[in-house]
Formats: C-alpha cells, sequence, structure tokens
C-alpha cells in the first residue's frame, strides 16, 4: 500500500560531484519547488560532504546510501550518480521504499532499465528520469512551432552537436562508467526527438567510428537515424571528430522549416533555477507560394517546473513529469543504433 504524502515531502540528492555539481543543482530546485524539501546529501567523499554542509547546514550528510536508507526521515531521493550506478542505487532505493528521481542517462542498458521499472512497481513507488532539458528555452520554443503546425507536417529533423578533440579524462569517457560517446549529450537530444516526434519508431540505422583517439575508452562519433511509424526521418550525431560543425537543429517540415545554432538555448543551466530566453531560431514559413523568415525568441528555460510537476505527482497524484518507461526508450535507442552499427541492418527498438 502506497504511503500518504503529505508536504513537505522530505528529499534526498545522492552524489554531490564537482565536477558539474549536478547534486547541488538538484538540491536547489527541490527546496525550490512548493511542497519538497531537501532534507539530506549522500555522496561517499567527505570534502564534498563537507561542501553541502558548509553551503546548506539544514541538511542532514550522509556518507553511506544504506545508511542513510535506514535513518533518513525521506520520502524521495534523486540520484545524481555516474551512470553505471543509476540502476543499482535507485533499485536500492525504491526497495527501501523511497520514491526515486533518477538523473539522465538513465542506466547503460535496457536490461538495467527493465530492473529499475521492475523495482517501481513491485514497490508501489515511482521511478521518473530527470530530462529537464526538455525545459530549455529554445527546444520549448522550437516543439511549440512545430505542434502548432507552423511548417507543415515535420519529415526531416538534423541535431548535430560536439567538435574536434580527444575526449576529457573522466568517468564520462569510461565506456564502462558513461555508456560510450552517446551518453553525454545524446540523452538530451534523444529525449528532445522523442518528445517531440510522439510516434513509434520502426527502425533504427546506427554509425560508429573509431577513427582518431586511440587511446580513447569510447567511440570517436556516433550517429542514430531514427525512422518513425509517420514518416519522419531523424538523424542524430555526436562527435569528437568533426572538424567542421552545422546547426544544433536543422527541422525540416511541408510548409517550411527551421535552423537554429543552440547558442544561449539552456542559459543559466545549473546556476539559476529559471533561466532568461538567450537567443532566437530562425523560421522560414512558405504559403501561398511566398517564402517568409523570421527570427523566434526562445522561451524561458523552466527546470523548475520538473520538479514542481513531480510534486503535484506525488502530493495530488498528477502525472510523472518523464516515466521510467519513457526513459527507458532512449536507452533503447542507444542499444539499437550500436547493434545496427555492428551489423550494418536497420534494428528495431526495443519496446516501440
Amino acid at each position: 500500500m502506497r504511503k500518504e504524502l503529505k508536504a513537505p515531502v522530505r528529499c534526498a540528492v545522492v552524489g554531490y560531484g564537482a565536477a558539474h555539481v549536478f547534486g547541488r543543482a538538484h538540491g536547489r530546485w527541490i527546496d525550490a519547488t512548493p511542497g519538497l524539501k531537501w532534507a539530506a546529501v549522500c555522496d561517499r567523499d567527505p570534502e564534498r560532504l563537507k561542501a553541502a554542509k558548509d553551503e546548506f547546514p539544514q541538511l542532514e550528510t550522509y556518507s553511506s546510501l544504506s545508511e542513510m536508507l535506514a535513518k533518513a526521515d525521506i520520502d524521495m531521493v534523486s540520484v545524481v550518480t555516474p551512470h553505471h550506478t543509476h540502476a543499482p542505487i535507485s533499485i536500492e532505493c525504491l526497495n527501501a521504499g523511497r520514491h526515486v528521481v533518477c538523473d539522465k542517462a538513465m542506466c547503460l542498458t535496457v536490461a538495467e532499465a527493465d530492473a529499475m521499472i521492475a523495482a517501481a512497481k513491485k514497490n508501489d513507488r515511482t521511478l521518473a528520469i530527470f530530462h529537464a532539458r526538455r525545459h530549455d528555452g529554445n527546444f520549448r520554443a522550437i516543439k511549440e512551432a512545430v505542434h502548432s503546425g507552423r511548417i507543415g507536417d515535420v519529415f526531416h529533423i538534423e541535431l548535430t552537436a560536439g567538435g574536434f578533440g580527444k575526449p576529457r579524462e573522466w568517468w564520462y569517457a569510461k565506456k564502462s562508467l558513461g555508456g560510450g560517446a552517446f551518453y553525454y549529450w545524446g540523452p538530451h537530444a534523444i529525449d528532445w526527438v522523442l518528445d517531440m516526434v510522439r510516434q513509434k519508431i520502426i527502425g533504427c540505422n546506427g554509425f560508429y567510428h573509431k577513427l582518431v583517439w586511440d587511446d580513447a575508452d569510447q567511440e570517436d562519433q556516433a550517429r542514430a537515424i531514427l525512422r518513425f511509424e509517420n514518416g519522419c526521418v531523424a538523424d542524430i550525431t555526436w562527435s569528437h571528430i568533426a572538424a567542421v560543425g552545422k546547426p544544433l537543429w536543422r527541422v525540416l517540415g511541408t510548409q517550411g522549416g527551421i535552423i537554429d545554432t543552440g547558442a544561449g538555448g539552456n542559459k543559466g543551466y545549473q546556476e539559476l533555477l529559471t533561466g532568461p530566453s538567450g537567443g532566437s531560431f530562425q523560421m522560414v514559413t512558405i504559403k501561398d507560394g511566398k517564402r517568409d523568415e523570421t527570427q523566434v525568441p526562445y522561451k524561458e528555460s523552466d527546470w523548475l517546473t520538473y520538479y514542481v510537476d513531480m510534486a503535484n505527482h506525488l502530493l495530488h497524484g498528477g502525472p510523472v513529469p518523464v516515466s521510467g518507461e519513457d526513459g527507458r526508450r532512449t536507452i533503447a535507442v542507444f542499444e539499437a543504433s550500436e547493434r545496427s552499427s555492428a551489423t550494418g541492418q536497420t534494428e528495431p527498438v526495443a519496446y516501440e
């Protein structure tokens, strides 16, 4: 029987690393959300716990997850740790009766995603995946333009990022820990496409290259081409060997198109609770043979909305902001694209 929650929902953050300080960002979003309270933080590094306690003295600090789950009065845990730990930590928290928000990437494999979802169902607890970059100002504006029909029926999407340079030596760059080249920026990109094109994927083609950085423990470039049931095609690429670039977004519709560099699209991310509009994208519309070009301003980045929606779910029965099943689709695309690169064949995407 699910415990009836009352405000404030007491929350803990697991992982307070210094690289991007995402744990701090999660905690600040939690504390700024009506109905939630940041009560505890867990990290194995005593220096990171001290940093958390120094800035947020109200927090209980723990160096052991099992100790925190046994002692802390908490209802929800946000998991902000390296990818390879997401599944075991999330499952331990779910089995301990806590709701879980797991940062992207959800995990490394579809099998791990299945185990996480099964643990949530077994324990009647919520598993949500932190794809808060759906709230980036540029993506919000592009998605609104697409869904409003301003460029007609979208049939082609390109999403490209990266550059030319050896991957930084940290856990993200170790395939066994991070998942591979696609798992850094790729979770955002795949989730953006899947959120924009709410259609079944009928095939995935992957192209993975290892050509330059021989001593780096991941691919130099990863590319996935998705074909959807309605005929739309999405082409997503992350590269460490792209000597020349492309716009972040290129979207084609039957009555126009969109180009966006992405510059300023998530201005203030990690430091601000919500971010200002940081730029604009170019939109071309064609009507009655007339071509019109306009600059469409980005929206505000409303990242805080993710936790507001999570509070609404836990306290009032609203929808989960991004479910475990939704998060699993991204992992399934990663697996299918890597498998396709190896086989040279179009591969199905699990659970489509």
